[in-house]
């Protein structure tokens, strides 16, 4: 498992208050921190918003310093070379990554973590968002403190090595094969309690290699160790795959994208899977869909 400098993470807890957080990271001075503080009580407002309306500070810095405040992981611009596809952990304060946090809400409500702990995210075709989507749910769960693995099924179109910036040379086909162990195979990235198992170098056989034994006992290994799973597949209706990898999972979560997946294509999806018996635990809808997302 590869080391990776987490200088710029914030998981320390401190009851330090926001001027100080501010100060000692060198974005205000004591005199700034005393002007701030005297508008803040001037005009009855918090301390963040005073700093920003002197135009002390910018929101981005006051986002930080709450970030830090309340020990939530968070990277401010510049800091990391993670894809910004990863909203949950460039914009953990948005009203996107809002909505984010309340589908994984509602899955712990369901059982993930608990009862349900390996899901995959499938789509009918590509450029649905899934990948996008199984990125940020990863987070999103580790932000919690679950200890969370992203898992890269995809043999044939993988992205996650991409959007965590790891090397795809050693991954999960290298691991089926026995050609390395779980900690060579498993990288870090930034954030605690997230773990980036890859896809892997990529297979000839890849329908044949999901089927294999040998990846049901690494799924069901995995399962042992984390909290939460998350698989990103390939497209359902293109391969036989993503229906595979279904069933060797606890549960699915079905991606469409607004205004591009066609209501039949997706009542194919739910009808193959309701056949099989796989547990469809939601269904999400995609509303930047195929014009920002490759997968």
């Amino acid at each position: 498992m590869e080391n990776i400098d987490q200088k710029s993470l914030v998981t320390k807890e401190t009851t330090k208050d926001i001027g100080t957080i501010l100060m000692e990271a060198g974005k205000i001075t004591p005199a700034e921190l005393k002007q701030i503080v005297a508008f803040q009580k001037q005009h009855n407002i918090l301390f963040g918003e005073a700093a920003v309306k002197l135009r002390i500070l910018e929101e981005e810095d006051v986002t930080w310093a709450l970030a830090v405040q309340f020990s939530y992981p968070y990277l401010k611009k510049g800091e990391n070379t993670i894809s910004k596809e990863v909203v949950a952990i460039h914009k953990p304060f948005s009203p996107q990554v809002e909505t984010i946090r309340t589908i994984r809400s509602e899955m712990v409500l369901s059982g993930v973590g608990k009862t349900i702990k390996t899901i995959a995210v499938i789509s009918p075709g590509e450029g649905e968002g899934k990948t996008f989507v199984s990125s940020n749910l990863a987070a999103v769960f580790a932000q919690l403190g679950s200890k969370t693995i992203l898992m890269d099924l995809n043999f044939r179109k993988p992205r996650v090595h991409e959007i965590f910036h790891v090397k795809n040379n050693c991954g999960l086909s290298n691991l089926i094969i026995r050609r390395v162990d779980l900690n060579q195979a498993v990288h870090f990235r930034l954030i605690p309690s997230l773990h980036i198992l890859p896809s892997g170098t990529r297979p000839p056989n890849p329908v044949e290699l999901l089927g294999w034994q040998e990846t049901k006992g690494i799924v069901s290994s995995i399962k042992d160790i984390y909290d939460v799973v998350i698989i990103d597949t390939p497209s359902f209706l293109k391969t036989g795959d993503a229906l595979l990898i279904s069933n060797l999972s606890d549960a699915v979560v079905i991606v469409v994208a607004k205004g591009y997946t066609k209501v039949g294509s997706f009542g194919l999806v739910k009808k193959q899977l309701d056949s099989s018996g796989v547990h469809i635990i939601g269904s999400l809808i995609n509303e930047t869909g195929r014009r920002n997302r490759k997968s």
